[in-house]
């Protein structure tokens, strides 16, 4: 007893497919999830010199582009266990006699170049006070200390 079983499919290749196909849609979505998944952290990673900065109620946000970027940090413990405080420039490590070589050539521009000081907030205030009294020796006037802006009255 067989029995012929009846179906709406029809082999017919010349009929017109109405229906979307998602797959390469969804196939695309993923791979440019996983690109960015892998791609953020390390753009995040890269980011500027970490500064945990001081913060200011009252403080201007707005800062303009300042050719001199100087982060005063501490530095983690050597091995003689005394804590070190690290100079930055643009996010660098530097010290004082490479730091006064640039500022030689910026000032033989004419103009007198402004500095964005940084200054972590474990930093003893000598050593912010040092890196200022530094510039100011170098003829650098214009300096700004940045804080983090907090939301306040």
């Amino acid at each position: 007893m067989a029995g012929k079983i009846a179906s709406s499919y029809d082999d017919d290749e010349a009929g017109v497919m109405s229906d979307i196909n998602v797959t390469p849609l969804v196939d695309v979505t993923l791979v440019l999830l996983i690109v960015f998944m892998i791609t953020i952290p390390a753009i995040v990673g890269s980011a500027q010199l970490k500064v945990d900065l001081p913060d200011a109620v009252m403080a201007d946000p707005t800062v303009a582009d300042l050719p001199i970027r100087l982060a005063v940090r501490r530095e983690p413990k050597g091995p003689d266990g005394r804590e070190e405080v690290g100079l930055y420039l643009e996010g660098q490590r530097t010290d004082e006699a490479s730091l006064k070589h640039l500022v030689k050539d910026l000032k033989q521009g004419g103009s007198e170049p402004s500095v964005l000081l940084a200054g972590d907030k474990g930093v003893p205030y000598g050593e912010v006070v040092r890196v200022i009294d530094l510039m100011t020796s170098l003829g650098l006037h214009k300096i700004s200390l940045e804080t983090r802006r907090i939301p306040g009255n």
